[in-house]
């Protein structure tokens, strides 16, 4: 067994060596003086999609949003809303502008 001994040291003697090599590097590429490079492109911030909406024509009104939908009296203006847990149009009097 008197060969076991020596191994243990030799494991954290590499290991030593290993991360001053790492360190090295790294000191190495900060003393470049390379600037950082950003791999992606900044991004424009965008509105997120709501997470409530009703659908009129094929588009997602969101709530709290007006929107001109058909109705049994014609095209009425109608407020995207929310009825218990459910969205629904909640219809006004006014008729939808001619344009």
């Amino acid at each position: 067994m008197t060969g076991s001994g020596p191994r243990p040291h030799r494991h954290r003697v590499l290991s030593c060596m290993l991360a001053l090599a790492v360190l090295f590097l790294f000191s190495e590429a900060a003393a470049a003086g390379e600037p950082a490079v950003a791999l992606d492109k900044p991004r424009l911030a965008q509105a997120p999609e709501p997470l409530c909406f009703c659908w009129n024509d094929g588009r997602k009104i969101a709530e709290g949003s007006m929107s001109c939908i058909r109705t049994t009296q014609g095209r009425r203006v109608a407020t995207c809303g929310r009825v218990v847990n459910m969205m629904s149009w909640q219809l006004t009097e006014t008729a939808c502008p001619e344009s």
